[in-house]
């Protein structure tokens, strides 16, 4: 298992994680320290790269981390949008070797 730094965003951006001992086959998850009500993280566009140049020819993933509003009259996801971008989310990554 890896964690990573503390990231705070209240947009969609994208990671390298690399590091940690971790493996070409990683689970991740996000875990959220202090969201508001009905705001969550999406993690997306998980690639796996099992040598790289970037990092010492080790194991990498790149994901996408994107914050979302839940409607729970709808049941739909949605971008932050400007005037909700103080629902910023932060947490850190972690993986598990599975």
């Amino acid at each position: 298992m890896a964690t990573w730094q503390t990231v705070s965003t209240a947009e969609s951006m994208d990671f390298i994680l690399a590091g940690g001992g971790i493996t070409n086959h990683e689970v991740f998850a996000f875990a959220l320290q202090g969201v508001m009500l009905d705001v969550g993280a999406q993690i997306s566009n998980v690639t796996v790269f099992g040598s790289t140049a970037f990092y010492n020819n080790q194991p990498c993933y790149f994901v996408t981390l994107e914050p979302l509003t839940f409607n729970p009259d709808t049941w739909k996801l949605a971008p932050l949008t400007p005037a909700e971008a103080w629902l910023a989310v932060s947490g850190n990554f972690e993986s598990n070797e599975v």
